[in-house]
């Protein structure tokens, strides 16, 4: 396979870069269905706080560290990180991080136990295209526990979801005892176009969960639902959002603008 023309996907645990199939390969995965793309209307927007359990809008925010609450209440953190660089901080209106490591970097932000399993997250933001041209990624991923990429055991996920600016993927995952999220890809697609790396268009994603079936609005206006046993049964009570770069000098920075999980 020709390794430009797949999306990356990072680990719970930045222990492990995997290597994704296209669409077409994903969709032969017996135990999961993939409903063919149908053009729905734009993805909801409607994020103010009121409309969420959790929910943050980082435009307003000063220049700093990234903040302790969500501005609905609820107490925030970041996952500890193995190098200062990878560190989320508020710069220019947006959550992100510019990580100098020689490799991979991921910096995760989490909700805390939400007390009931999390039945929809979403998350807008921006890429911002650096010198070499290669694709950043945005994550969210619900899971059993927060994250931790220097705390061993990578949680159990009935939900983890990626986008570049040319596809997505959606895997969930079992977790494991050490050594990286162990990651199984369920479904994932193309865009008929990338999304702009302009550092300016923000792109929104929002995931509603019912019983076993994902319902995903795409950041192209179009709509996938994913069906498969262990979305349900996995269900879960924490949520994090996470900018991710495979190669930190050249990958496109991810900026979250808004994101939210709700019950």
């Amino acid at each position: 396979m020709n390794r430009a023309n797949n999306l990356r996907v990072s680990s719970i645990a930045i222990f492990a870069t995997i290597a994704l199939t296209s669409a077409s390969c994903a969709s032969q995965t017996s135990e999961s269905i993939l409903v063919p793309e149908v053009r729905t209307s734009a993805p909801p927007t409607g994020t103010e706080a009121d409309n969420f359990t959790v929910y943050s809008n980082f435009t307003a925010l000063p220049d700093g560290p990234a903040p302790s609450t969500f501005e609905t209440g609820q107490a925030a953190s970041v996952a500890p990180v193995l190098d200062p660089s990878m560190n989320l901080r508020i710069a220019n209106g947006k959550l992100t991080f510019a990580p100098t490591v020689d490799g991979p970097a991921a910096a995760y932000f989490r909700t805390g136990d939400l007390g009931k399993p999390v039945t929809s997250v979403g998350m807008k933001w921006t890429f911002t295209a650096q010198p070499g041209d290669t694709p950043g990624v945005a994550a969210m991923a619900i899971a059993d526990r927060p994250a931790d990429p220097l705390g061993g055991a990578s949680p159990l996920m009935p939900l983890h979801f990626i986008v570049t600016r040319d596809g997505w993927n959606y895997s969930v995952s079992p977790g494991t005892s050490g050594g990286g999220a162990e990651l199984i890809t369920i479904a994932a697609g193309r865009f008929s176009s990338p999304l702009a790396e302009d550092g300016n268009t923000i792109h929104e994603v929002h995931i509603a969960i019912r019983g076993d079936t994902a319902a995903i609005d795409l950041p192209d206006g179009n709509r996938q639902e994913v069906q498969d046993p262990r979305i349900e049964a996995w269900a879960s009570r924490y949520a994090f959002f996470e900018p991710y770069a495979d190669r930190s000098s050249t990958d496109s920075i991810t900026g979250f603008t808004e994101v939210w999980a709700d019950l």
